[in-house]
């Protein structure tokens, strides 16, 4: 853009079905972004489906139309249908394009081909790559929720809403504060969960646990906790990071960098564990190269004694094996038969009961876009609009329809010769 002309932002309607609820930029952050960048304009969609109203932008000072012709920036949540991608024009969104997925190469060459840059989201980290704008935080709390409701499904002895159906965590909140005796085990021992991973998704499930009155054990105390004596903790969970779930196969010491480097080389060692716990809850995205936690067959072991997996990664067959497929906010669980290995209705007599809903975001809209746009604001919006000559190079995917020198491997998937 020109210098001294102001910046017109556009945020689109979510054109993907199901509809997402989400909004990249709440009201109350546009109302801010423009006062504090006088000049600024903010063009919206209407939307009869997302978790702000028309009318909330327009308080805010948005203009809410259909065009979004000659906006600097347009942002969205997922993906954008093929014919809301204006010719040379800057988005932002996930494309979920940068490992080359095949069921969305169409979309990426057509940016390509109409000129398109694109800034992605998942690409937007700080000086030491950790992730600065993301949904995982309210993922790991909706997967946790759901790991704590199966366990009421199954037993019978409480009924939970959906996350979806409360309409906030402040609702939930206020179910884990008030129900949480229901979660114990009625035998007196304690009730157990596995967290693995602590990052963003991983702090998000360690959320609901803390706020449901669990207490924190390392590993090792994890392990020889079994204690039903009076006084014990009725409800407690540890964290395995990959240090505690994988060794190096030549018996060296566990190094990160190795790991992550030759995950090929390592195996897991979560056996232990996975008998000593009632409910996994899976944070950590997987390696294809990485071994898998646990084989399908460990479940017909005797000592396998989780009923429960909330795996919020939603590797399909990856780390957890069980995770046969994606299930839906309005249908989140599945049940895996132990003596056939093959996928039955959850809750079942012998069965390991699976949620792995892969959109968990969405059942939080405005809590998740909250948080989401206040990030976007610190990050990226507020640099980009305050230096608008200079384009951010962490976040960029696309410039003009030319692939940014990192992502030049994606050269024959984005059709470029």
């Amino acid at each position: 853009m020109n210098p001294g002309q102001p910046f017109r932002l556009g945020i689109l309607r979510e054109s993907k079905k199901p509809h997402d609820l989400r909004a990249p930029l709440v009201p109350e952050d546009c109302r801010a972004l423009m006062e504090a960048f006088p000049g600024t304009e903010i063009r919206v969609q209407p939307s009869p489906f997302r978790c702000y109203e028309d009318s909330q932008y327009r308080d805010a000072g948005c203009i809410v139309q259909e065009d979004l012709l000659g906006c600097n920036l347009i942002l969205g949540i997922k993906e954008v249908a093929l014919d809301q991608l204006l010719p040379d024009h800057a988005f932002a969104f996930f494309s979920h394009t940068i490992k080359a997925q095949p069921y969305n190469q169409a979309l990426m060459r057509h940016m390509v081909r109409n000129r398109i840059t694109l800034h992605d989201y998942e690409l937007m980290t700080d000086e030491s790559g950790q992730r600065t704008v993301a949904f995982g935080y309210w993922a790991g709390i909706v997967g946790a929720w759901h790991g704590l409701r199966m366990r009421g499904l199954r037993s019978g002895t409480y009924t939970w809403p959906k996350a979806v159906e409360t309409g906030s965590y402040q609702a939930m909140l206020h179910i884990l504060q008030t129900e949480t005796s229901l979660i114990a085990n009625l035998d007196g021992s304690p009730y157990r969960v596995l967290v693995c991973g602590s990052g963003r998704v991983g702090q998000g499930a360690i959320q609901v646990l803390e706020d449901a009155g669990f207490m924190a054990l390392d590993p090792q105390d994890f392990l020889n906790s079994h204690s039903n004596s009076p006084g014990s903790r009725p409800l407690i969970y540890t964290v395995l990071r990959s240090k505690d779930l994988f060794r190096a196969k030549d018996g060296s010491p566990y190094s990160s960098q190795d790991f992550y480097t030759h995950p090929q080389d390592f195996e897991s060692c979560i056996g232990p564990y996975l008998g000593s716990a009632d409910l996994l809850i899976n944070t950590i995205y997987w390696n294809p190269d990485a071994p898998r936690y646990f084989e399908s067959a460990f479940i017909q072991n005797s000592k396998f004694t989780i009923q429960q997996i909330a795996d919020i990664s939603c590797d399909i067959k990856g780390s957890v094996p069980l995770t046969l497929r994606p299930s839906t906010i309005e249908d989140p669980y599945y049940g895996i038969s132990k003596g056939t290995l093959l996928e039955c209705p959850p809750f079942e007599p012998h069965s390991v009961d699976i949620m792995a809903v892969d959109n968990l975001p969405c059942e939080l809209p405005a809590d998740a876009s909250y948080d989401f746009s206040s990030s976007l604001f610190r990050h990226f919006l507020g640099p980009l609009i305050n230096s608008p000559s200079s384009i951010p190079e962490n976040s960029l995917l696309l410039n003009q329809g030319r692939l940014h020198p990192n992502f030049k491997h994606l050269q024959e998937y984005a059709g470029i010769a």
